[in-house]
């Protein structure tokens, strides 16, 4: 049987004729602040993600992708707009993402594809802007009720203009893998016919590290320290009491919870499997940002540009198109994601974005490829920190736009940046330095003159549709 769909698209019209058994399901999966160096696929020694490594092994696994910054909010919207965060313009919780950009699943529905998110963690809500193009999008946490109250009552943000301290401490206390677990499954049961783009938001590895049982010694059963994985939101700093002995047990809980979300993974990647959607679907499994362990100082994410806490893995299969065990060498970014899904369904990509389609890279994966400076931006005026990176296949350099201090890495013979480059041992003049910076700087703004976004407001409004589902499941009234 055959398919034509004619959208509109830019003021214009896309026209699709394919094959009904052809057209590709789309599933995105995100693992909130899951490290790539702590996987197997990457080279970790411990056995945290037998599924994500599996699917690397049927498809293609990217070696280096790189965040546009190092916290969940800015992060999905690059994701999904295939922008960076200066141009998408989602910032911290006062700015959520404005409606005149276009989503990934704006253009999969475009495409004529039933369109469907499920998220569990705070910085994804429909609030936010993250539900546009979303026939449903719905949330996965065990606090949906108390998040859309405080929304509603425009309560959400504090005095700061962040998340109140409330609702951050019931987040990092959920256990939210089984909730989405079921949500899938109950979805998928009921599924209307048609390709489907399916996005899969898993927060669990997101600190508090407070994995179920057999997951909290899976990695570290002796231990009789004090740390619990527990009230670790804002410790910056690693307590002087702690030991290396202390920290090792922190990442065995780390790697628990990220065994649990991998065995989640599985159970989902199962359920498709049953239903004879695996093979005909593409399958993406990513990350937001990493986690710092104290490399540079601090633990978590949210505080630097460094790569421990912008890195994240990139895991694409679709047997028809992506050899098996095809590794990919060449540096991407977060903003690349979007259009390649979109190239590989056949659908047309997103005006104005300005990552760019991976896929001829599953074609040709050591080919001619441009080494483009990746850029990552973080801003946390409550902290002072305002730090701009541009990175590429070798060099990085890190601005502190509060001090006005700049640092140099050689990426190959210093991937872990422990040594900054000065004077002759750098490659580059200050003058250089500082030119990189402006270019840069100058193309993200004239980019974003050219994409202005509407009226910020303080509390982002609930969609009707997502608070039509809350009150479907019982969860407000």
């Amino acid at each position: 049987m055959i398919l034509v769909l004619i959208i509109a698209v830019g003021g214009g019209f896309y026209l699709a004729v394919r094959h009904r058994q052809r057209i590709p399901n789309v599933i995105l999966i995100s693992i909130d602040s899951l490290r790539y160096d702590h996987l197997g696929c990457y080279g970790y020694g411990r056995n945290t993600s037998p599924n994500i490594d599996r699917t690397a092994r049927e498809g293609a696994l990217f070696e280096t992708v790189v965040s546009s910054t190092s916290w969940t909010l800015p992060a999905h919207a690059a994701l999904f707009t295939g922008l960076p965060d200066r141009v998408h313009g989602c910032l911290d919780e006062r700015h959520g993402l404005d409606d005149s950009r276009l989503t990934l699943a704006e253009a999969f529905k475009q495409a004529g594809y039933r369109t469907i998110g499920f998220f569990s963690g705070p910085y994804l809500h429909a609030c936010f802007g993250f539900a546009q193009g979303f026939e449903l999008y719905r949330d996965c946490t065990s606090y949906s009720g108390e998040f859309l109250a405080r929304t509603k009552s425009g309560t959400l943000l504090d005095d700061r203009g962040i998340i109140g301290q409330d609702i951050m401490r019931m987040s990092h206390d959920d256990i939210t893998n089984p909730i989405v677990l079921r949500a899938v499954r109950a979805w998928l049961d009921e599924r209307p016919g048609g390709p489907f783009f399916l996005f899969v938001h898993l927060w669990d590895v997101h600190y508090d590290y407070i994995p179920p049982s057999p997951y909290d010694t899976m990695f570290d059963p002796d231990y009789t320290g004090p740390v619990n994985g527990r009230n670790l939101a804002g410790a910056r700093a690693k307590p002087k009491t702690w030991t290396r002995r202390d920290v090792n047990h922190l990442e065995a809980l780390y790697d628990g919870e990220i065994r649990f979300t991998d065995d989640t993974l599985g159970e989902i990647l199962g359920e498709l499997d049953r239903r004879g959607l695996k093979d005909s679907s593409i399958i993406a499994i990513t990350a937001d940002h990493g986690e710092a362990f104290y490399e540079h100082g601090v633990h978590g994410h949210r505080w630097t540009l460094y790569e421990e806490e912008i890195r994240i893995p990139l895991v694409v299969r679709y047997p028809p198109t992506i050899p098996a065990n095809l590794r990919i060498r060449h540096p991407a970014s977060i903003i690349d994601i979007a259009p390649t899904l979109l190239e590989l369904a056949g659908a047309p990509t997103l005006p104005g974005a300005t990552g760019r389609s991976l896929a001829p890279l599953f074609r040709t994966p050591d080919g001619p490829w441009e080494d483009r400076a990746v850029v990552c931006e973080l801003n946390v005026p409550l902290f002072g920190i305002h730090a701009f990176a541009l990175r590429d296949s070798r060099w990085k350099l890190i601005y502190d736009l509060r001090w006005h201090r700049t640092r140099v890495f050689d990426l190959l013979g210093d991937p872990r940046e422990q040594s900054a480059l000065v004077g002759d041992a750098s490659p580059f003049t200050s003058e250089e330095i500082d030119g990189r910076y402006e270019r840069a700087s100058r193309e993200l703004e004239e980019a974003s003159r050219r994409m202005p976004v509407g009226d910020r407001r303080d509390t982002p409004p609930i969609p009707k549709v997502t608070e039509d589902q809350l009150r479907a499941l019982g969860y407000v009234r």
